[in-house]
Formats: structure tokens, sequence, C-alpha cells
């Protein structure tokens, strides 16, 4: 596939997808037909396909008899899938994802966290290390900086599990801290007070100390819970 048609087929990807999970496109309704969506778009039908069968892959569309490109159940997304991710997380106008995100990570980065204390190499921990070196390197003066540095930190946790079903969930914690930064961490220095929380999870991890790992991990999702409440309930209070 030409690099041309590509960006082409994952605009249209984009768009569609877009338009499905933002309820655009309700579950149960047919996407527009093939040549609507060419002129639409001002794409060839052959981009078209190749988006379709994107979007089919992501459990968002299937096709049907007589009925066409049907959109499915929210409950058969990807909800794993970073696309799938992405748009949510834009999508998100009352947090409600954003709390679910956080509900997520707090039932699977603590057992994470202890798992890797106990398995993680004096490799995995140097990576861990040098993550939250960053985070404190940038926090209070750099918020994409950081935002980065803090998403290597939970990715580089999750591969030390040694565990790959754990790796597709980096996809959820990179969506979830940048979806949560932009609602409690507007500033550089709001984002100084969570560097000794994660200090804790580092710590416990090098030690190998797996109770403490957990409980470090669980302690700082609670406080993140606790911001992005305060956070939403300010921004509903402001509309």
């Amino acid at each position: 596939m030409s690099s041309t048609r590509r960006n082409l087929c994952e605009q249209v990807v984009h768009d569609l997808g877009l338009r499905i999970v933002t309820g655009a496109i309700e579950p149960g309704d047919a996407i527009p037909q093939e040549w609507t969506l060419c002129d639409q778009m001002g794409v060839s039908r052959t981009v078209v396909r190749e988006a379709v069968k994107s979007l089919a892959a992501k459990g968002l569309i299937e096709s049907r008899a007589k009925r066409g490109t049907i959109v499915r159940p929210m409950c058969d997304w990807n909800h794993l899938d970073h696309d799938v991710i992405g748009w949510q997380a834009g999508a998100d106008k009352s947090g409600l994802n954003l709390v679910r995100l956080t509900e997520f990570r707090q039932a699977v980065e603590p057992k994470a966290a202890a798992m890797a204390a106990e398995r993680a190499s004096v490799e995995a921990i140097g990576r861990i290390e040098d993550a939250w070196k960053e985070m404190d390197r940038t926090a209070g003066n750099d918020v994409e900086g950081f935002l980065a540095a803090d998403i290597r930190f939970h990715t580089e946790i999750m591969q030390a599990t040694g565990n790959p079903f754990f790796s597709p969930v980096a996809n959820v914690i990179g969506a979830s801290l940048e979806a949560s930064l932009r609602v409690t961490n507007c500033l550089p220095p709001d984002n100084i007070p969570s560097v000794p929380l994660h200090e804790k999870v580092l710590r416990a991890i090098g030690d190998h100390q797996a109770m403490a790992a957990h409980d470090a991990m669980l302690s700082m999702l609670m406080d993140a819970a606790k911001r992005i409440d305060r956070a939403i309930a300010k921004r509903a209070s402001q509309e």
C-alpha cells in the first residue's frame, strides 16, 4: 500500500471511528454506503474498503445481509485498541470514560507492580528508574515531557511483569494518563506532588517488596481518582 493511500485510509478510519464512538452513528445503525463515503471524503472505493476492514477488526462494525455495514454494540468493541481508546478519550465530555479508565487501572496496575517487584530484572528496574528520573526532571516545568515520562514509567512496569498479556494494557494507561493530566495537571507545578508517589512504587519494586509495591501503586491511583473527581466536579460547576 502506498503511503498516500495508507494516510487516506487512516483518515477515513479516524473520521468514521470518531463518529461511531461519539454516537453520531449509533449501534445498530448502518454506516453510509460505500459510494456516499467516497463522495463525502474524496477517496477511492479501495480506500473506503480498507478503512471498513480496519474498523471491523476493532470490533466497531460488521456486515449483515440486506442491512449493509452496521455499528456493533458497544460491548463488542475492542476497548483496548489504541485508536478506540483515543476516540473515547477525546469524546469524553462528562469525565465518565476517564473514571472508568481509572477504575480499570486500579484493578490491574497494583497487581502488575507486585509482579514486577517479584520478577523484574536489574535492567528492567533501571528502565523504570530512568523514567522516574525524567518525571522528576520535568515536573514543574514541562507538562508534555512529564506526561511522556509518566507513560513510560507505567509501561515499563507492565513490561517488567514478564507477562505479555499486560502489554496491551499500556494503551489504556497511556490514554488514561493523557486524559487525566489534561484535566487535573494543566500547569507544570501540578505534577510535582505525584513524583514522590511514583518514587514509592519504584523503591518497592527495586527492593523486591511485592506487597509494598502493590499498596504504593494503589495509593497513587486512589490519589489520582480523587483529583479527577474534584476536577470533574469543578468543571461541571462552571458549565
